[in-house]
């Protein structure tokens, strides 16, 4: 039977795709809120990490703060600074005072990746400082913290069951 009438070919239907949660990577000065399936991560070195986790709302807000504390004439400079990150993420996720100690709070970054050779104070330093100023200011309570060191870290936060992850990244430096 010639090519052109042959049966038709039985294609098999391939299974459907798992859905790929959306990622969501948050840059320097930014902080977003997400829920359900949405996964949120910075990666960092001297600045700061922070997420708020609403266990009993589902939601939860991810900052990647550049700096610690902001100048007077900038109050609301959102996630750039971690003085003003974490009162924007909370009202970004509608807590009030007395919601506070329902949240969590995950710390991370703030390393000191050139050393202190140079100066006696680092930016990483700085930043973890301010973050300690602020949760304590509002009471809010720290659950896990990675803070400082010599080495980047990728903080990753999923929204669905609400856990994270912190890894170190780049090349680690073994003392002479």
């Amino acid at each position: 039977m010639p090519l052109s009438q042959s049966m038709p070919l039985s294609f098999a239907t391939p299974p459907p795709l798992a859905a790929v949660p959306p990622i969501r990577h948050i840059w320097a000065g930014a902080f977003e809120v997400g829920c359900g399936d949405t996964v949120l991560t910075a990666l960092l070195g001297s600045c700061v990490g922070i997420a708020i986790v609403w266990p009993r709302k589902r939601r939860a807000a991810l900052a990647h703060c550049l700096l610690g504390e902001a100048p007077a004439h900038e109050s609301n400079a959102g996630a750039r600074y971690v003085s003003t990150a974490i009162p924007a993420m909370l009202r970004a996720l509608g807590a009030r005072p007395e919601d506070y100690a329902q949240l969590e709070v995950v710390a991370a970054g703030g390393a000191s990746l050139f050393g202190k050779a140079q100066l006696p104070v680092t930016v990483g330093d700085k930043n973890i400082a301010a973050l300690e100023r602020a949760v304590q200011e509002l009471g809010l309570r720290v659950v896990h913290r990675r803070l400082g060191g010599r080495q980047g870290c990728r903080i990753t936060l999923r929204c669905k069951d609400l856990s994270f992850d912190i890894h170190d990244v780049g090349n680690r430096k073994t003392a002479p």
